[in-house]
């Protein structure tokens, strides 16, 4: 199980609002993905929600928002980085 949080570090304020976005310095959404791939993520803003996805590719297809400066901090080691 790897976990990881993710922050958005350019400012979105004129698209988003204090419900859906944190400042640039606090974690928008944290995650963890599990031994069969799957990820769930849970965000950490005004208006909290928790979503599950088949792997963390998709999620990030979704969520990952590079125009938004999203960096991932992985608190675990990340899994393409695993061997067996």
């Amino acid at each position: 199980m790897n976990m990881f949080q993710a922050y958005r570090r350019k400012d979105i304020s004129e698209t988003h609002d204090s419900n859906q976005v944190n400042s640039p310095n606090e974690i928008q959404f944290e995650g963890v993905v599990f031994s069969d791939r799957t990820v769930a993520i849970r965000w950490l803003t005004a208006k909290k929600s928790t979503s599950v996805w088949d792997c963390f590719e998709d999620a990030m297809a979704i969520h990952g928002h590079p125009e938004y400066g999203t960096e991932i901090k992985w608190l675990t080691v990340p899994p393409e980085f695993i061997t067996q």
